[in-house]
């Protein structure tokens, strides 16, 4: 599920920044680039905005971990119409997820609640990862696996996880009726522009 927090956050996004809305690191106070770091509470999902020396300082202590920055747009992927419909996913949009806790990856696609989980079956997954080697480079909890198929070429992406969560907040916000509505799909479309734009391509 997206907190709450995320929510919140989101909603500024459309909106001018006022003084008392500039990010500020959430461990020391300092006032943040708009390209700063985050650290991430893997238990509760809570992302933190968090400067340089934070990062350093607290990812020591062991209780946050800060989240990986590469952003890679993976060209030429393999994967099949019928290898993604192996994976029983009800949409054509999900982000999968190396799990250290549960030993084996989770899949989770966009519903107007937040992130739901699919009950993803392992053959497909190992199929995919032998097809596409670069898998196996996933940090495991921070990293996704980011599949997006609603136009006939498909994109493909490995990112921060918190990039994940941005999606599915924005989802969750501009949803409207039962069909998500055209604001939906401009929201969609908007976020996977940046992130082609934002990533670096990947030949694999």
């Amino acid at each position: 599920m997206v907190s709450s927090t995320l929510i919140s956050k989101l909603r500024k996004i459309a909106t001018p920044v006022q003084e008392e809305e500039i990010e500020k690191c959430f461990f020391c106070g300092k006032v943040l680039s708009t390209d700063h770091r985050h650290l991430v509470d893997l238990a509760a999902m809570r992302f933190m905005c968090t400067c340089e020396m934070c990062i350093i300082t607290q990812a020591e202590s062991g209780t946050y971990k800060p989240l990986p920055q590469r952003s890679l747009r993976l060209e030429g992927f393999n994967m099949s119409d019928q290898l993604w419909s192996d994976f029983l996913i009800p949409v054509n949009m999900a982000f999968f997820v190396v799990s250290a806790k549960r030993n084996g990856t989770v899949a989770y696609y966009p519903a107007p609640t937040g992130a739901t989980e699919s009950k993803l079956k392992m053959e497909p997954w190992n199929n995919l990862t032998g097809l596409n080697p670069i898998l196996n480079t996933l940090t495991p909890d921070l990293e996704a696996l980011l599949i997006n198929r609603l136009d006939d070429a498909g994109e493909y992406y490995i990112v921060p996880i918190d990039s994940c969560y941005k999606l599915i907040g924005m989802i969750r916000i501009a949803w409207k009726g039962i069909f998500g509505g055209k604001e939906v799909n401009d929201a969609i479309r908007n976020f996977f522009n940046e992130l082609k734009e934002t990533s670096e391509p990947c030949p694999i």
